[in-house]
């Protein structure tokens, strides 16, 4: 049954996106329905594949990412207000900062993995690894996926023995860095959805506080059962916007209702709750670590886009993972859970916990 929950679960959040899409967006539920079966191929492929290969592959992926990044801000064509995607053709588009932890995960755990108090070069060096694509994401400007992407990449920080220098060195670097952002590269509409946050999105007429309150308004009007697949008014008549996305989760609220809701919300505690165990029983830190680090990544995304389409947490663009339309999305997070299945096939054996 350890080896068989994760495939369960990402069968059972397949069917939730599909049956919803093909609700408030049949034309996508096609589309999605063809990654789904991508995502699945692959992490067969993956989860058979040794997790020496990834480690050995790990410097090269990091390097790759951090020069398609530079590439985008470079001859991107903005989409969306952002320089995020490189277009595939057929209508499909590719964002490689979904890859973002990935590639730093599989670069930085071999050499960072061991606990000791890492020197001066080291420091440095783990730095870089985790503040360049950081850096590049955000001036695309893509604050979501960059806020999810340090957070779940600086866990791997705070399991490192370094001097407290450093660390204000850190901190003051994240809060300059979201300074100069705020300043200089977020766009006035992305301004708006934090701003109109804390005014309160009843007494702002923009919008970003059109979006919540019609997000607000979905999720209220499902009451217990919902309103029946492809009944939803708000979803239906396109008055939630981004209802396939960004709002899917107010969208799946409205037609299945409060059941449906709670649900979904059970299936990533699941999820969530296997890997926190799972993690504290890895017997090698990197392996911990990457489980670890995965973990607060999709329960970091999982909290702000439920948070957001309830109107508890600014709007900020991410996505529900699993649910939402979104190949790149999808891939990534199927690669890393995929990851995780050939650490559990390739460690057996469990030791003590390491978190009380």
């Amino acid at each position: 049954m350890r080896l068989k929950l994760i495939p369960l679960i990402l069968l059972s959040f397949g069917a939730f996106s599909l049956i919803t899409l093909s609700s408030v967006s049949p034309d996508l539920s096609q589309r999605q329905l063809v990654f789904w079966f991508i995502s699945f191929f692959l992490f067969f492929i993956i989860s058979r594949t040794p997790i020496s290969f990834w480690w050995h592959w790990g410097d090269f992926l990091w390097k790759a990412l951090v020069f398609i990044l530079i590439s985008l801000l470079i001859f991107g064509r903005v989409t969306r207000g952002a320089s995020a995607w490189i277009d595939l053709g057929g209508g499909l588009k590719l964002q490689p900062s979904q890859f973002a932890l990935l590639s730093f995960l599989l670069v930085a755990l071999p050499k960072f993995s061991r606990f000791k108090m890492l020197k001066e070069s080291e420091i440095a060096k783990l730095f870089l690894y985790i503040l360049i694509p950081s850096i590049l994401i955000f001036l695309q400007p893509d604050f979501g996926t960059a806020f999810l992407y340090t957070i779940a990449a600086s866990t791997v920080v705070f399991w490192q023995k370094i001097p407290t220098k450093y660390w204000h060195f850190l901190l003051g670097s994240i809060v300059g860095l979201s300074i100069f952002g705020w300043l200089f590269i977020l766009q006035p509409y992305q301004k708006l959805r934090v701003t109109s946050f804390f005014t309160g999105y009843q007494f702002e007429q923009n919008a970003a506080s059109y979006n919540a309150r019609q997000s607000l308004i979905a999720v209220g009007s499902g009451q217990i059962w919902g309103k029946g697949l492809g009944k939803g008014t708000q979803s239906q008549l396109r008055f939630l916007p981004e209802r396939q996305t960004d709002f899917i989760f107010a969208s799946l609220a409205e037609e299945s209702g409060l059941v449906g809701s709670l649900i979904i919300i059970s299936l990533y505690g699941i999820l969530f709750m296997f890997l926190l165990i799972e993690s504290n029983r890895m017997k090698e830190n990197k392996f911990f670590l990457f489980t670890f680090s995965i973990l607060v990544y999709l329960f970091v995304q999982v909290l702000i886009n439920i948070g957001m389409n309830m109107g508890l947490l600014p709007i900020t663009g991410v996505t529900l993972p699993f649910v939402s339309y979104g190949g790149s999305s999808l891939l990534s997070s199927v690669i890393l859970l995929a990851i995780i299945q050939r650490i559990l096939i390739e460690n057996p054996n469990r030791k003590h916990l390491r978190i009380t």
